[in-house]
């Protein structure tokens, strides 16, 4: 490992004022409305997409830790982007404790493409070498970064995910909104649901103006800022989460081929249940087989959602019938939509699209969320609990279809109506608030 490759990463070591120089630190200091980090010393593994701000948050935390007082030469960064072998992370860290002196900091950034480099997180935290150090680690797939990877051993794992509708709100909404943004329900209860959304439905004009801009531009840093700043998100933007994309299947040495014709299929069947032999026929990719590998890969990548029905005999998910697809953020759609169809979204495709947005939300909250197929279909199912997304004019309680079930929601646009302890008609806006 070159001394030149470290050195230069690592500018504030000549000169602690340097980190206000990084363009990453200048570019979120000088948003009016900035995203809040909490910091917390302790061994992380920061995992979610590219484009998220994972790299932001790593150089705003090494400024967090310069302003109080940390010595700025305990303190290291190295982007992962240029090594290959896990052993140079070894030596990095090796390095770290030749060069510095007491409590160390060290940031390895886009760990995920390093050939096992899992191996040398665990060789650290197993060793000596973690004594007097904290290990700070992001990464871009979710394959390897899974807490089962390090069982027993002292590392928090950190999802890093694009801002959820509440999140965004938090930073461009009003301060009274934000005001009433602690409100939240702890399951799918009608009741709870109908008591803590009253708070809430005050805001609505602001709230529901909101969703509108966040369904444009998503939870992307880059793209929500540029739309609530400049008003319009610019091309470049919207073409650099498609290369991110591809330069990631390039580095597992997957097909940009397969990986356009896969997404094209997500893209036509949005929303609706699928088999893998459809697609495979319907974008003339030879196997099922191949499908399921892909939409696995895409799903580790952070860019969609697989979601299956319930086995209500079982109560669980059932994999080998059809399954939903959703991106895991809406700018995802209207990215890959013009590249791989050069059209933007119109607007008999948005209930969809807001279909995604609620079962994004959902699995963030649950962990889970399953859909219900019995004859007819609810959009979202949940221990008994259905969440039907209708996003139209106007939402009627016969739009929800005939099942029983113990709690009973429909998400709509701009109505609210209760029907205790059996349903509950609400805005889009103001149930994400909520969950």
């Amino acid at each position: 490992m070159e001394l030149r490759q470290i050195t230069e990463q690592n500018p504030w070591w000549e000169d602690r004022e340097r980190i206000k120089e990084d363009e990453k630190v200048k570019e979120a200091l000088s948003k009016r409305q900035k995203i809040e980090f909490a910091f917390k010393n302790e061994n992380t593994l920061i995992i979610g997409p590219r484009q998220v701000g994972k790299t932001t948050f790593l150089k705003l935390f090494i400024k967090n830790l310069i302003d109080n007082g940390v010595d700025s030469k305990r303190i290291l960064y190295f982007s992962c982007e240029t090594i290959k072998d896990f052993n140079d992370l070894v030596e990095i860290v090796r390095f770290s404790d030749s060069l510095m002196q007491g409590k160390k900091y060290i940031f390895f950034d886009e760990i995920t493409f390093v050939n096992e480099w899992q191996r040398a997180v665990k060789f650290v935290l197993d060793s000596p070498l973690i004594n007097d150090k904290f290990i700070f680690v992001t990464g871009s797939s979710s394959i390897a970064l899974k807490k089962e990877t390090f069982p027993g051993r002292p590392i928090k794992i950190r999802s890093f995910l694009p801002l959820s509708f509440k999140e965004f709100c938090n930073i461009f909404g009003s301060g009274n909104l934000k005001k009433e943004l602690t409100v939240q329900i702890s399951g799918l209860s009608v009741n709870e649901l109908n008591e803590k959304a009253k708070k809430l439905l005050f805001y609505f004009r602001e709230s529901e103006k909101l969703f509108r801009l966040y369904v444009m531009c998503g939870g992307f840093p880059r793209s929500a800022y540029e739309l609530i700043e400049k008003g319009k998100i610019r091309e470049e933007t919207k073409e650099i989460y498609w290369k991110w994309l591809i330069g990631d299947i390039a580095k597992i040495e997957r097909s940009e081929r397969i990986t356009s014709s896969v997404l094209l299929g997500v893209l036509k069947n949005y929303g609706t249940r699928f088999s893998l032999n459809s697609i495979a026929k319907e974008m003339e990719i030879g196997s099922h087989v191949t499908i399921r590998s892909y939409l696995e890969v895409l799903e580790n990548l952070f860019i969609l959602r697989n979601v299956f029905p319930i086995d209500l005999k079982k109560g669980v998910e059932s994999f080998k019938r059809m399954r939903k697809v959703y991106f895991i953020d809406p700018f995802l759609f209207h990215s890959f939509k013009m590249q791989l169809t050069e059209t933007e979204i119109k607007e008999e495709e948005m209930p969809k699209l807001v279909e995604g947005i609620v079962a994004e939300h959902l699995i963030r909250k649950f962990g889970k969320i399953l859909y219900y197929y019995q004859k007819k279909e609810i959009d979202f199912y949940l221990e008994g609990s259905g969440i039907e997304v209708k996003w139209q004019n106007k939402v009627e309680k016969r739009d929800f279809p005939a099942v029983h079930l113990q709690n009973k929601i429909l998400v709509g646009k701009d109505q609210f109506e209760f029907y205790e302890n059996e349903m509950i008609i609400l805005p889009t806006c103001v149930f994400l608030l909520l969950i």
